[in-house]
């Protein structure tokens, strides 16, 4: 009898891990910003079967209080639970580097941020001053200044960079059609001459890395990196220490928008995603 039990033990706790493995990992923010993490995440770990939700009922986090992006988050994160992921992506920058650690403590799901790859910038520049785009939000917080105490030695200086106007911008899809406004855009919120100081800009917001080639284009000395190499190992090694990676078949994409769907799809077509887009409606 307990020969049985045991065989009986065995094949529940297989079938329970073949469910898990095959279960999504959820990535959200609150626009595009996930696709430039999804992109790497195809690369590092191309079987694993994901879960997007475009959050623009709740665009942008970026001019949201953290007792307001708190609630969203928290809510988001909740919601995402009835799809059974292996884990949740916190696609954005802005949550990620204020209140990320406190959300942890509320949720009994894996999460993992995305912060700025302050430690890579140290370790590229070499005029010793770096610079970090991102969101208003993130700019002014607290935890951001933390971070940079920890990770950035005291002889390497630090400009912020406010790019809210350009994320607004990637977010309309305006940079897929309109160069010259992209332009100046970008121009505006970066000011002239950067380049003679900094030579190494953090993207610190998913939504940045798809205006790479205008920054490329204008600031061709500069060294622009962003955290979706980082953040698609980091998914990879807790995948693979869990025994939850999946190895084998095929992949899916499911996508999922919480407004203005149509406009969406605009946006995402160009890029290649040819994926069906489903339109939910919450209630947070």
């Amino acid at each position: 009898m307990r020969y049985y039990d045991t065989i009986i033990t065995f094949i529940l706790r297989n079938e329970k891990l073949y469910i898990l493995i095959n279960n999504p990992i959820a990535i959200f923010d609150s626009g595009v910003g996930s696709l430039s993490i999804i992109q790497e995440l195809k690369k590092e770990i191309p079987h694993e079967n994901l879960l997007y939700l475009a959050d623009k009922t709740h665009f942008p986090y970026g001019n949201k209080s953290p007792a307001h992006l708190r609630g969203i988050i928290l809510n988001t994160v909740n919601y995402l639970e009835r799809y059974k992921p292996k884990l949740i992506i916190i696609a954005s920058n802005t949550p990620s580097i204020s209140i990320l650690d406190e959300i942890r403590r509320l949720v009994n799901m894996p999460l993992i941020g995305v912060r700025p790859p302050l430690k890579e910038a140290c370790r590229l520049t070499k005029k010793k001053h770096i610079g970090i785009m991102a969101t208003k939000q993130a700019i002014i917080s607290n935890e951001l200044e933390n971070q940079i105490r920890r990770e950035v030695p005291q002889k390497i200086l630090v400009t912020k960079f406010d790019a809210s106007s350009i994320i607004e911008l990637i977010e309309s899809g305006t940079h897929i059609y309109n160069e010259r406004r992209t332009f100046n855009t970008i121009i505006k919120a970066l000011g002239y001459d950067v380049d003679k100081e900094i030579d190494v800009i953090t993207l610190s917001s998913t939504h940045l890395p798809f205006v790479r080639p205008y920054l490329n284009s204008l600031l061709p000395t500069v060294k622009f990196i962003d955290s979706a190499k980082i953040v698609a190992k980091e998914v990879k090694k807790y995948l693979s220490f869990n025994r939850m990676l999946k190895k084998t078949g095929n992949s899916k994409l499911q996508i999922l928008v919480s407004d203005g769907k149509r406009q969406f799809e605009q946006i995402i077509r160009p890029m290649g995603i040819r994926e069906p887009v489903e339109e939910i409606f919450l209630t947070f």
